[in-house]
């Protein structure tokens, strides 16, 4: 920064532990550099547990979170729509903001007060056209470049990468064994099984892994390696031995030395795909995004399939757990990745510092973005 005057102010509103991932490398950037950064959050999974342990100052709206027990989510989340905007009104009341950063309806009190939000997507529009409530007063949308936004194409920041590398690109993530749980031997491998607890507004009437197909899964590979069980939802009692109790804020180094990660968490089969582990996403929603196709037709790090299609899910971990020098095969698929790739929050960084200069300049040339390449 070149004066005091430049500094910005900024409020980031996050309800959602991906969407702590994904801004947590720019929030820091922001403060190192002397930017003024106000964090809000609703009490969600672990997301609270997250921003204490980075040390962030943090204001809290909706401490049990936004699930109504009993209510459809639909239903809920039309109830708390105008009490949402009314506490981010109130909290951000007097105060003077440059932008506001979110994926939730800050976008509704930026456009009363006149202050821009950047929305955080990657989502496509036509698979979760809900999301037009977010896009429609929101001024910039942040997104990778392979999503698609409808007619709302115009207000797309599209970056090459994913949500992912915001905080997975090699310039800032360095993987370190001595993270991993002491229980979990390097001579020996692992793999990380992944179960979510399908409740967000795109996943209503679609399914994920249930015990049947878990159980199955568990005893293909138990005589490979280690199993850990990371479940968002209750699961039986005979696969609770496989939890493993670790750092949540370490989770990515898991994902990085597991042999193998299965999972229907589309944000977490991601993850492990730009690390270059072999990835296996098993659910009803995998097929939706446009990101998928690329990492999988184009990269071949990532393997989807339905959950009636078990022949071809085990044999496709029938095949990786055979391939010869698995991990150095991975690891020149996500090259190629990287070489297309930019560092994301370098370039979110960038937006945010240089707002608005920095909008105008990337809607002049898009592929100015590429001098944040790797």
């Amino acid at each position: 920064m070149k004066s005091k005057e430049l500094k910005k102010r900024v409020l980031f509103y996050l309800i959602h532990p991906a969407k702590f991932n994904q801004c947590r490398i720019t929030i820091n950037n922001l403060i190192s550099k002397g930017h003024e950064v106000e964090i809000v959050i609703i009490g969600r999974d672990i997301l609270e547990e997250l921003v204490k342990k980075e040390g962030w100052k943090y204001k809290m709206i909706f401490p049990k979170g936004r699930k109504m027990k009993g209510v459809h989510i639909y239903i809920s989340s039309g109830l708390l729509f105008f009490p949402t905007i009314w506490k981010l009104f109130k909290l951000t009341w007097g105060k003077k903001y440059d932008l506001f950063i979110s994926d939730d309806l800050i976008s509704y009190v930026g456009r009363l007060r006149g202050i821009p939000t950047i929305y955080l997507v990657d989502d496509d529009l036509d698979a979760v056209p809900h999301n037009i409530l977010y896009i429609l007063p929101t001024k910039h949308i942040f997104a990778p470049s392979i999503c698609g936004m409808g007619n709302y194409e115009n207000k797309k920041l599209g970056y090459y990468g994913y949500k992912a590398l915001t905080h997975l690109h090699p310039n800032i993530f360095r993987p370190n064994r001595d993270k991993i749980d002491s229980s979990l031997p390097p001579d020996k491998p692992f793999f990380y099984i992944r179960t979510v607890l399908p409740t967000s507004k795109h996943d209503v009437g679609k399914s994920g892994i249930g015990d049947e197909l878990l159980g199955k899964i568990i005893r293909k590979l138990e005589n490979e390696g280690n199993i850990i069980l990371n479940s968002e939802r209750e699961v039986a009692d005979e696969f609770k031995k496989y939890r493993l109790d670790y750092n949540k804020n370490d989770v990515s180094h898991y994902l990085y030395f597991a042999k193998m990660v299965i999972g229907d968490s589309t944000t977490m089969s991601v993850e492990a795909a730009v690390l270059g582990t072999p990835s296996i996403e098993i659910d009803d929603w995998f097929a939706d995004f446009k990101q998928y196709e690329e990492l999988h037709g184009k990269y071949k790090l990532l393997d989807g399939f339905h959950l009636d299609e078990e022949v071809a899910i085990f044999d496709k971990i029938d095949e990786y757990l055979s391939m010869e020098d698995l991990e150095g095969e991975f690891e020149k698929r996500r090259q190629r990745m990287l070489e297309d790739k930019i560092d994301v929050s370098s370039f979110l960084t960038w937006i945010i510092e240089e707002y608005p200069e920095s909008t105008k300049e990337f809607y002049a040339n898009r592929n100015m973005q590429k001098r944040f390449k790797y």
